[in-house]
């Protein structure tokens, strides 16, 4: 090794002794900086903290879900099963009484009414500090009042039917009051109960029917009142059941022709209170329909098909069936337009109006002709739906078309085949199989666009 290569060595030793003494430094300054970090936690905020291991304290609390498990049964369950029992409990103390012949009648119904006024005062008193306890408490005042005025008036004649009914429509409009102060549905729904199921018990025996349907439309004015207020959908719906349920069971056992002008007035009133009551709270908070709210329409409909066909299927009426089948299709399908129109965002609601207009229409064809006749306007209803469906550029038109061209084919070969003569046979299947090919065309050449087509797109009868 020549002295070159030598001094070359010495000065690269030279340079990694100062490198490594910087470095050294730059050590010392961070194990400093760490030690005073140490000594004041306030400077050592930026640097991140050690996971600290969890205290037994910690590991005694009780997980999420069996807290929300008590909580629900603290909150929900005990009292609601508590205020069940008290009246069990008093009606089965009233009912020894009675049988021990302790008290009078009129005693016995006093003190109903007592225990009904001490649960309403002590929910009262309650109501500041124990709001959800003072719900359940009240409900079960305004239910015994109910059953209370019931006995009075079926057991005891102390009061006439038409004083029942506005003693019971006061504790209705009272009960729907106070709910809406509570803000709690299960009240409301607790008042309705009581409302529409006594009263159905009273008319049962005494059969005023002209009554009973004025007093549970005043439950059902009172119900649209607070459907402009509070957002109930579960309170709305089972009204919707319960009154329509009784109307046409009504119709179907004890309705008479003599009946026909106030059992329309009740149906068109009833009908119009409950498609008010399904809009009132999206009209007034500008929001969408629920899957709820559509049930609710649909079944209000229903209900009003149903009732027009009982009404009218009297033998002495003038009015046919097919008649009703097809001004229902005129006005579901009036609510569709409108609905398009007005509501253009509520797609669901506009096709359910279409689609029921679609099949009152082939009902109303069903009932109205018959043989070859029907086969061939389902075969023309189906083709005009379908073109709908393509120049609107929608699917479930088409696809309803289709459908209608397989139960036209259906009923040919199952029904048809055995009545009709060789000519209809032979109409009907070139008919029918014509147009299915021609279908099956159009979707071969415009497929493309067919299955493009999205019904998103403006202009659609949604």
């Amino acid at each position: 090794m020549d002295l070159n290569e030598t001094d070359e060595l010495r000065q690269r030793v030279n340079q990694l002794s100062q490198q490594l003494k910087e470095v050294q430094e730059v050590l010392l300054q961070i194990q400093q900086k760490l030690n005073e970090g140490n000594n004041h936690p306030e400077a050592s905020r930026g640097l991140p903290k050690p996971a600290v291991a969890p205290s037994s304290a910690a590991k005694k609390q009780p997980s999420f879900q069996h807290s929300a498990i008590e909580n629900f049964i603290g909150l929900k369950i005990i009292n609601l099963v508590g205020i069940v029992v008290l009246l069990i409990g008093i009606s089965i103390g009233v009912k020894y009484a009675i049988d021990k012949n302790l008290i009078t009648p009129l005693v016995r119904i006093l003190l109903a009414y007592a225990a009904s006024a001490a649960l309403l005062l002590l929910s009262l008193l309650l109501k500041k500090n124990y709001e959800g306890f003072s719900a359940i408490l009240f409900s079960g005042a305004m239910v015994s009042m109910y059953f209370t005025t019931y006995g009075a008036f079926t057991y005891y004649n102390f009061f006439s039917q038409t004083l029942c009914f506005i003693i019971m429509a006061v504790i209705a409009v009272y009960t729907a009051a106070r709910s809406l102060q509570y803000n709690r549905q299960e009240i409301a729904v607790v008042s309705m109960v009581g409302a529409y199921a006594i009263p159905l018990l009273i008319s049962a025996n005494h059969e005023n029917y002209l009554l009973l349907f004025s007093y549970i439309l005043v439950m059902n004015a009172g119900i649209l009142v607070i459907s402009f207020k509070r957002s109930w959908k579960l309170l709305t719906l089972l009204a919707l059941i319960i009154t329509w349920s009784f109307f046409i069971g009504w119709l179907l056992m004890k309705y008479e022709n003599a009946y026909r002008f106030y059992a329309l007035a009740f149906l068109c009133i009833y009908f119009i209170l409950f498609l008010l009551s399904a809009f009132a709270f999206t009209l007034i908070k500008k929001t969408r329909l629920s899957n709820q709210q559509l049930l609710h329409i649909l079944i209000n409909n229903f209900a009003l098909f149903i009732s027009l066909l009982v009404v009218f299927s009297a033998p002495s009426s003038n009015i046919s069936e097919a008649a009703v089948t097809a001004f229902c299709g005129l006005l579901f399908l009036a609510f569709a337009v409108a609905g398009n129109s007005f509501f253009h965002q509520e797609k669901m609601l506009n096709r359910m109006h279409y689609a029921a207009a679609f099949m009152l229409a082939v009902l109303f064809i069903s009932i109205q002709y018959s043989g070859l006749t029907i086969t061939m306007l389902w075969t023309l209803l189906a083709v005009m739906v379908f073109i709908l469906g393509i120049v609107t550029k929608t699917i479930w038109p088409r696809l309803a078309a289709i459908m209608l061209v397989g139960l036209t084919l259906l009923k040919l070969v199952l029904l048809d085949s055995i009545f009709f003569t060789a000519v209809q046979k032979i109409i009907a299947y070139i008919t029918i199989g014509t147009l299915l090919l021609v279908l099956s065309f159009f979707y071969q050449k415009f497929k493309a666009v067919l299955f493009a087509d999205n019904e998103n797109k403006t202009g659609s009868p949604d």
